[in-house]
């Protein structure tokens, strides 16, 4: 784990989905002035009410141009940053013409850049230039031509593209560019730990879609979140194992019960319980304290036993091989560092309520995939 301090005033709390809403935006920018991030990054049709929302808070409004494949002419971005700047932005991230890079007239592309930069006065720019389409020369020389045209920032990635940041790129780009601009890192942060280590390798700025999970992370890691005590019950449930199958959760706090399930078409018993554990722990909406009762072995020894080692390892066993059910046991990782869970084994078919109740809702999930997969 990184050194652990305060992510906030780094982050980019990032909405650009096409399904955004104007409730979406400003809960966005609610978040980000609870939490004290850098900015938000938005879509450019709401800068104008992000620029409401944040009116006097010091949190910056970003959105993007030649979005996301950077292809229009010059001409329209040009356009696009003097609009963005009128409308409120205080920083545009553009995407650099691929096109140009990718063709051997990386310099064109550099031109373009600083017609933008021109452009968006005083308003600060981004370039995009999406790593993961470069080779290592193409990069390096970005990041050498780059700091020339006036722009603030380099930024790994839309987000969009075929791969997100990665340290290495932040290295080679901080290295490259001798420290004459800024890094932002972007496209697939979504934890503390990431997070923490792209600011370690040299980015100044972090664009994440999960800025308020991983500020809440390190609030919960420190002990600035109050914990709110929840009683969970799992159970997962497989026809054939592998076969179709079914989880199930009961969530009770403050008097409350939630019930969830859930359910896979081709799957294993022992991924279902994972499941249902990972799927309950996303489902609180605050750090918790939380009674985790399972009759599931697996479950139980891998989370209080196996998960630390595995970790270490990479995520592969003692032998080398790699984990079963890897994408479940890492992010049950994350949601154990978030929350703290006392793990209860309870003996199954043994008359239990919670249990023998959980157990009939995963079998019926199980049935129900196997009958929508037979329809």
């Amino acid at each position: 784990m990184p050194k652990l301090f305060n992510p906030a005033p780094y982050i980019d709390h990032t909405l650009l989905a096409p399904t955004a809403t104007e409730k979406d935006i400003k809960k966005l920018c609610s978040e980000a002035q609870e939490y004290g991030m850098a900015g938000v990054c938005v879509p450019p049709v709401f800068v104008p009410l992000a620029r409401k929302e944040l009116s006097g808070t010091g949190i910056r409004v970003v959105t993007v141009a030649g979005f996301p494949l950077g292809f229009q002419p010059t001409e329209v971005k040009v356009h696009e940053a003097r609009l963005y700047r009128d409308l409120g932005a205080d920083e545009i991230d553009m995407v650099i013409n691929l096109h140009l890079t990718k063709n051997g007239r990386v310099r064109e592309a550099v031109e373009e850049v600083k017609q933008v930069v021109k452009a968006a006065n005083p308003t600060e720019v981004k370039v995009i230039i999406e790593c993961a389409y470069l080779k290592a020369e193409e990069k390096k020389l970005l990041a050498e031509l780059i700091p020339g045209t006036g722009a603030a920032y380099l930024k790994t990635s839309t987000g969009f593209g075929p791969g997100g940041a990665t340290l290495e790129d932040v290295k080679l780009l901080r290295e490259a560019s001798g420290g004459k601009i800024k890094i932002k890192a972007a496209g697939g942060i979504r934890t503390l730990e990431e997070c923490l280590a792209f600011i370690q390798a040299g980015a100044e700025r972090i664009g994440t879609s999960a800025g308020a999970s991983i500020v809440r992370e390190y609030l919960a890691r420190t002990g600035q979140l109050p914990y709110e005590e929840v009683e969970i019950f799992i159970d997962g449930a497989c026809l054939g194992n592998p076969g179709p199958g079914g989880f199930s959760a009961i969530l009770r706090a403050r008097g409350h019960e939630k019930v969830l399930t859930g359910g896979e078409a081709e799957t294993t018993n022992n991924r279902m319980e994972i499941r249902a554990a990972v799927e309950a722990l996303k489902a609180l909406k605050k750090p918790s304290r939380v009674k985790m009762y399972t009759d599931s072995k697996y479950l139980l020894s891998g989370a209080t036993d196996w998960l630390p080692r595995w970790e270490k390892r990479g995520f592969r066993t003692a032998d080398g091989k790699p984990v079963k059910n890897r994408d479940l046991w890492e992010e049950l990782s994350r949601l154990l560092k978030i929350h703290e869970v006392e793990w209860i084994w309870i003996e199954g078919h043994a008359g239990h309520p919670e249990n023998e109740r959980c157990d009939k809702l995963a079998k019926n999930e199980a049935k129900k995939w196997k009958n929508s997969s037979s329809a």
